[in-house]
């Protein structure tokens, strides 16, 4: 039987509110008999501790309604696909698009990632452990909403890169148009230690490439436009693709830089 985490989560949070609300009934009975103690009001205390046994009862069966009553497999759930299938469905219903293409997870611009053993989603560079659906899904639409994104300083990045892998010979300052530069290879230098490949991987990197597309008049320092050649026929390494916040695919090759207006 699969048990959809969303509704094992509601039902536990509906036994922990009846604990929560038992153990404050008692709670406040005894501080309000010891405020009587303190004064002497002797039937104040009397009357808030006659009926304490029973409060203790009560706050007894609702901790033991408590005993099993949260199982869920996250391990399983993840490598069977059932808590992607609700996550997915989650993200349709709050009108986030949540994207699977060849075993990779994109919320443009978020590249997702699920963690069975932690358990956990990774987003970006974090790990997020509140996996909860209803919870998850809000907060990455929260972050869509409010991500910024430094494209005058990612294109300066590209740019240093970009340096370094031009064929010699080109210079801005001749006035022609840079050669084309595979992207793959940018990326490549950009996380040349591991640490940084596991920072910002290639989905990461690509989704920075569209929204940097996105702001097209963007120059450098020196005042270098630039262009993201792509080709649908273009395959293998070189072939970059992103899908953005409705699906829709799109495609990165390589990059050149244009000399200053």
């Amino acid at each position: 039987m699969t048990i959809e985490l969303e509704s094992a989560l509601s039902e536990l949070e509906t036994r922990l509110a009846e604990a929560e609300r038992q153990a404050n009934g008692l709670l406040g009975r005894l501080k309000r008999a010891r405020r009587m103690a303190a004064t002497g009001d002797i039937n104040g205390v009397t009357t808030q501790l006659e009926p304490a046994p029973d409060a203790v009862d009560r706050l007894v069966m609702a901790f033991k309604s408590l005993d099993g009553s949260f199982i869920y497999d996250a391990e399983d759930a993840f490598a069977g696909g059932t808590y992607l299938a609700e996550l997915m469905a989650e993200a349709a219903r709050q009108g986030v698009t949540i994207i699977e293409r060849d075993g990779r997870l994109s919320a443009f611009p978020l590249v997702l990632k699920l963690d069975a053993k932690t358990p956990g989603v990774r987003v970006g560079r974090k790990m997020v452990r509140a996996i909860r659906p209803s919870a998850l899904v809000k907060s990455l639409k929260a972050a869509q909403q409010a991500g910024r994104f430094n494209a005058a300083g990612f294109l300066e990045q590209l740019w240093r890169a970009y340096q370094h892998l031009v064929p010699p010979g080109w210079k801005p300052q001749d006035g022609s148009d840079g050669p084309i530069v595979s992207l793959s290879r940018i990326h490549g230098l950009l996380t040349l230690l591991p640490a940084a490949a596991a920072d910002y991987p290639r989905e990461a990197f690509v989704c920075d490439l569209l929204r940097l597309n996105r702001e097209p008049d963007t120059r450098t320092r020196a005042g270098l436009g630039f262009t993201l050649p792509a080709s649908t026929g273009s395959k293998g390494a070189d072939r970059l693709t992103v899908y953005d916040e409705r699906g829709g695919e799109h495609i990165f090759v390589g990059i050149r830089f244009l000399p200053p207006a």
